[in-house]
């Protein structure tokens, strides 16, 4: 208990300092994020011992999914990303903004680990993990690499509505099969993923302050609201609550003990 209130009291006084200074400064897209999310990221892992194996599965889960949702982002125009340099991947996703959302995914699995969850890490199917997540992180490199280049013409409308559908049915059918459910482990679920929107709510409001993230399909989101000036669909504070659900939920039942009775 004492550990966690030292942990929230030393989080909440370095995301006072950096967003100011981040914000002060006009700091870009990938050092914003190294700060939010990759720096916690690093003492976070030393301080709970992670595992060289556990890491690297959470980080190629992380590849897949910023390939998956910023490359239907940047096909469809839901969002723009401004990064310092202009390296893109099929021409089309800016490479910094995929090192970000790998940094990010690894920041919420970890602060799930050691703040929400018991701390202790399992590596016994970490190893089958990373091939799937690979194999995963390979088929999403394709599918993008195709629309890209051979299925142009062929577009859906409200995409963000379906990267958040996305999102929700993976984490439905994940739970749907889990061998055990309980109201203390929703209870965490919903804990962390309260705590984990602070600092990505953070970092949009970073995002839109400094301009590293631009909305421009307005007649495609459900609804927007005037942030800082800018309009920012309803769908991105959504993913606030439903991207760290998912990451949860995926890293308790994959690749931590999945543990979820009520004695745990």
């Amino acid at each position: 208990m004492h550990r966690k209130v030292l942990l929230f009291t030393v989080g909440f006084v370095y995301y006072a300092i950096a967003t100011f200074g981040l914000y002060a400064f006009d700091y870009g897209l990938l050092a914003t994020s190294i700060v939010l999310f990759g720096v916690p990221s690093y003492f976070l892992a030393r301080f709970s011992a992670a595992p060289t194996i556990v890491l690297l599965s959470v980080v190629v889960l992380g590849t897949g999914m910023a390939v998956l949702f910023e490359g239907v982002a940047h096909l469809y125009g839901i969002w723009y990303t401004i990064g310092v340099d202009e390296l893109r991947l099929f021409g089309l996703i800016p490479l910094e903004v995929i090192c970000t959302s790998i940094i990010q995914t690894l920041f919420l699995a970890l602060l799930y680990e050691l703040v929400f969850d018991d701390g202790e890490y399992s590596t016994a199917h970490s190893s089958v993990r990373f091939t799937s997540f690979a194999v995963f992180a390979i088929a999403v490199v394709l599918l993008i690499a195709v629309h890209q280049y051979l299925l142009q013409g062929i577009f859906f409308t409200h995409s963000y509505v379906w990267i958040l559908s996305i999102l929700v049915g993976a984490t439905i059918a994940t739970l749907a099969v889990a061998r055990s459910l309980t109201l203390r482990f929703f209870d965490r679920l919903i804990a962390f993923t309260l705590v984990a929107c602070v600092p990505l709510l953070l970092g949009l409001f970073l995002a839109i302050a400094n301009t590293h993230k631009v909305f421009a399909f307005q007649n495609d989101y459900i609804h927007t609201f005037n942030f800082l000036g800018s309009l920012v669909p309803l769908e991105e504070f959504l993913l606030m609550l439903v991207l760290p659900f998912f990451v949860a939920t995926f890293y308790e039942l994959y690749l931590d003990d999945g543990e979820l009775k009520e004695g745990e």
